[in-house]
């Protein structure tokens, strides 16, 4: 690809999971991320509310962005954690507005 060609997009693939298949499978973010919570908070014994269970798993795609750039792996390779990092944003938005 050279600079200024066009790419398929990460926010529109995760828009199509967030808001289609995995809205179906799921539920709403604040569903899925509550039981999410809990069952962290019950392993844990610590207090996460489900804001912060999205913002640990966006924690968990930038740590392995994170290794992605020390390693220099390319674009193709760091895609599915560009979505998912697109997504849990998404999700974190209306989680936030749910609350």
């Amino acid at each position: 690809m050279t600079e200024g060609a066009d790419w398929d997009s990460v926010s529109e693939e995760a828009y199509g999971l967030v808001f289609g298949e995995r809205n179906a499978e799921y539920d709403h973010p604040f569903v899925d991320y509550k039981r999410t919570a809990e069952l962290f908070n019950a392993l844990t014994g610590r207090d996460l509310d489900v804001r912060e269970a999205v913002a640990f798993m966006l924690c968990v795609k930038m740590s392995r962005l994170g290794a992605a750039l020390d390693h220099n792996f390319p674009a193709k390779k760091i895609r599915d954690t560009l979505v998912d990092l697109s997504g849990y944003a998404d999700c974190l938005y209306g989680v936030w507005d749910s609350a």
